[in-house]
């Protein structure tokens, strides 16, 4: 969401006056070679990024209508891709999602020291939030059959096995983003960014699952929505302390109030990423055990003229697998003890589901 917004007199005085001694100097470049860069940065831009963000005075209302009008349909647009399996349609509602405006607005109140706005775009994040969850149960119940239509679903799967990666991938987002933010010729990259982050799925996600009853899934989804929250915000407000937005470390240093709020999103940043180191470990974890009961499985097939379908490997060190061929397959006795060796487990439950496959060669000579 980006348009024309206002200040109260009160913080448009501050932001002058905090800035001022800076902005008459904003054409010199000094210091290290990046720090031309944040010198670059005029009042005109500064004023431009504010005036993005903060909706007040009789902007506000407008403003959350419109906020409230395009989170609803992100998230109705979210739910029924994720419903269908369908990617194109859960990048749409990426597209039109105005998360983004709180989320930034956060980050550069942070930078500026300002409470009273900090709090605004963390309230507004919050009932943002639990509206999107309520809108995504609300809807989920009234869809016919919504186990059977959402479960299989690997789009919603997805977004429940958050890593190590999407951090790093919601960081260079929120950079992006401040950066694009106050460089408004880079503007036209805005798509990308919202399409690399993902907000309102991981959300939508969090209220199809609890509707479902798999409480679990929803946690690790909302772990997800979190995980991109704070990157982001550390991210963006890093970003434009570089590009000028706020003070400089190297002009005497960031005030108390900014240095509070930096050192909030980076402890965010570090509570989010412990639980995602985990998640990290047991996904890959889990990939090697796969490839592990892959390879025993495909010895075990060997000569037998059988092909090797799925195989899954769930909690309780239970492994189902599936045989297609025209006999029935071997004995599982010896994969089931081959398998566990490869776990290094006293024990596994196997189970293998064969499905007969014929094949008939016909050559027929013309004439």
């Amino acid at each position: 969401m980006v348009g024309a917004g206002s200040m109260s007199e009160a913080e448009s005085n501050s932001e002058e006056a905090g800035t001022g001694a800076g902005d008459d100097r904003a054409e010199q470049l000094r210091g290290p070679w990046w720090y031309s860069e944040r010198r670059s940065v005029t009042p005109e831009q500064r004023r431009d990024v504010l005036s993005q963000l903060f909706y007040e005075g009789p902007d506000r209302v407008p403003f959350l209508s419109r906020f409230a009008l395009l989170l609803s349909m992100s998230v109705l647009i979210a739910l029924f891709g994720l419903a269908r399996d369908s990617g194109p349609v859960v990048i749409g509602a990426m597209l039109i999602s105005p998360l983004t405006t709180p989320i930034l607005g956060l980050a550069t109140a942070l930078v500026l020291g300002h409470p009273r706005r900090q709090l605004s775009a963390l309230a507004t994040l919050v009932v943002a939030s639990v509206g999107a969850i309520g809108l995504a149960v609300l809807v989920t119940y009234l869809l016919p059959d919504p186990r059977l239509t959402t479960l299989g679903s690997e789009q919603l799967l997805d977004r429940t096995r958050p890593d190590i990666l999407d951090l790093a991938v919601a960081v260079l987002a929120g950079a992006a983003g401040a950066y694009i933010l106050v460089r408004r010729e880079a503007v036209s990259a805005l798509p990308g960014v919202a399409i690399a982050v993902s907000l309102v799925p991981p959300l939508t996600t969090v209220g199809m699952t609890l509707e479902l009853g798999r409480s679990d899934l929803a946690a690790d989804a909302l772990l997800l929505y979190l995980t991109n929250m704070a990157g982001i915000v550390l991210a963006a407000a890093l970003v434009m302390i570089l590009l000028g937005v706020g003070a400089h470390p190297l002009e005497g240093g960031l005030t108390r109030r900014v240095k509070i709020g930096l050192t909030t999103a980076a402890v965010g940043v570090i509570l989010v990423a412990v639980p995602l180191i985990e998640h990290t470990r047991s996904i890959y974890e889990a990939s090697s055990d796969r490839d592990d009961i892959e390879s025993a499985a495909t010895v075990w097939l060997a000569g037998t003229g059988a092909e090797l379908g799925e195989v899954k490997l769930t909690e309780g060190n239970v492994v189902t697998i599936e045989v297609f061929g025209p006999e029935p397959p071997p004995d599982p006795e010896p994969l089931a003890a081959s398998i566990a060796g490869a776990l290094e487990e006293e024990q596994v439950e196997l189970t293998v589901s064969w499905t007969p496959r014929q094949t008939t060669t016909v050559t027929r000579e013309s004439g």
